[in-house]
């Protein structure tokens, strides 16, 4: 966490607990009105440490910041350990220690990425000051049976690179929140936002990649995650599965996109997942070292999303102070800067609560309550905020689902490009669209449960729509 910027004031809990209830009683929302969650119990409560996880005993007494959400208890604050309490230190100047030495980390991967056009293989694959002339024209790639072109049109004015080519350009509509227009590479599944880009030479194929995506090796050998069998290999798509979706062995989540498949066994990640970094930084936990390890026998909660962190997942965790932990995912899918058309501002993530917020946090996107606890998205200029989860949202405003303890999570298709028909007439005499379920989706046929939130086929001439799971099925 960052340090905390304003004094902090030793205060007995007690005291501020019975003027907490006169304020309740006399109907009014202060901010020290403040509702959470507990991290490792999920049980709410009044009094809770942003340090160590652990709520209060009423006892105690507590360092409180009076211009925002920020309660400490005594032993946290003076903690060296805590990087963001050092202006509490001896020390007296606010000055932070780095808990390694730069000079041995010279590639370090600083985290979070700028805004969404950033990502893992573009830091990895591509350098931006890579020349135009130096790209090929054409690329034939392992991972698609049609030849690529190179397009590096302007405002849809083929350059004169593009234009050599006997194919028509065809228009361009680059990722766009603010016009509700996504553009996805087919590859990494990441917003493509600006060219130079590869399109497929067939006029009737809408297949699209980064640059950076045709870099990528053709196989893994000795990958970190999968010590049994020798060799991952790079496909398109994870043929043997329905609707081409597979679910990534890493991560858990649904993907669509390439992918780096075991031949010996069952066993796949996305391309995302596949070049996770050994040690990053993360502007959350700054000056600490964050290194990537396998879970084991405890678990751990997300400092990003909030979720769990299960056993034998993989995390990254900071080895110095031991209470610092986030998924690889939630570091390397949640951007500094976002937009999106519920403001028209960029809206920046925040990890505390914002300094005099004195009303309830809602969601903008979906309309529910917010936990200023867990990072958010904000914008200083309206005084909005967004859930991360629903930061992607393009086609609709219904992205966010809490999970069963009322905790989110990252949007959980960041990694699925939803589109494209399945004909079975069998089943529905009309094509069925792949999509997100929105609420007047209703229920599904098959196991009559919500279609909201959910990958569903659905019908655009009537209103069947199915679960993707329970099609999968018939």
């Amino acid at each position: 966490m960052y340090e905390h910027e304003h004094p902090l004031n030793l205060i007995d809990l007690w005291s501020e607990q019975l003027q907490h209830e006169e304020d309740e009683e006399d109907g009014l929302i202060t901010k020290q009105d403040f509702r959470c969650l507990c991290f490792r119990c999920k049980e709410e409560i009044t009094w809770f440490d942003r340090v160590c996880n652990k709520s209060f005993d009423p006892d105690l007494w507590i360092y409180k910041c009076e211009k925002c959400r920020y309660y400490a208890h005594l032993d946290c604050a003076t903690s060296r350990e805590e990087p963001f309490m050092s202006v509490l230190t001896s020390s007296g100047t606010g000055k932070m220690t780095r808990y390694y030495e730069e000079a041995d980390y010279p590639n370090l991967l600083h985290l979070p990425f700028p805004n969404p056009s950033y990502s893992l293989l573009k830091y990895l694959f591509f350098k931006e000051k890579t020349s135009i002339t130096m790209l090929r024209e054409t690329e034939t790639h392992i991972a698609h049976q049609h030849p690529l072109i190179l397009e590096c049109c302007t405002d849809h004015n083929p350059s004169s690179l593009a234009s050599s080519s006997s194919r028509i350009i065809k228009p361009i509509s680059f990722h766009d929140p603010m016009k509700s227009i996504q553009l996805l590479c087919d590859g990494c599944l990441r917003p493509i936002t600006t060219n130079p880009i590869y399109m497929c030479a067939n006029e009737d194929c809408n297949f699209v990649l980064h640059v950076w995506c045709t870099r990528l090796p053709v196989e893994l050998k000795s990958h970190y995650s999968h010590p049994q069998h020798t060799r991952l290999v790079l496909r398109s798509k994870s043929l043997d599965k329905f609707f081409e979706v597979f679910y990534c062995d890493i991560c858990s989540l649904p993907c669509n996109g390439f992918v780096y498949h075991c031949e010996e066994c069952a066993y796949n990640i996305d391309v995302n997942c596949a070049f996770i970094p050994e040690e990053i930084t993360h502007a959350s936990h700054p000056n600490h070292l964050i290194s990537r390890v396998r879970q084991g026998e405890a678990y751990y909660d997300c400092r990003i999303c909030g979720g769990y962190i299960w056993e034998e997942d993989f995390t990254y965790s900071c080895k110095n102070c031991d209470k610092f932990h986030i998924h690889p995912w939630c570091a390397l899918l949640t951007p500094e800067t976002t937009r999106h058309r519920c403001d028209k501002h960029p809206m920046k993530l925040s990890y505390f609560p914002i300094e005099n917020h004195k009303t309830e946090y809602f969601c903008e996107i979906c309309e529910e309550e917010l936990n200023p606890q867990l990072p958010f998205y904000y914008c200083s200029e309206c005084m909005q905020s967004m859930h991360i989860a629903c930061a992607p949202s393009i086609l609709c405003y219904e992205t966010h689902m809490a999970n069963s303890s009322g905790w989110t999570t990252i949007y959980e298709f960041a990694n699925v490009k939803f589109g494209g028909t399945y004909n079975n007439t069998s089943i529905h005499p009309h094509p069925l669209s792949f999509v997100q379920g929105i609420q007047t989706d209703g229920r599904c046929p098959e196991c009559l449960c919500r279609l909201q939130y959910e990958m569903i086929f659905k019908c655009l001439e009537c209103e069947f729509a199915i679960h993707y799971m329970c099609l999968k099925r018939i």
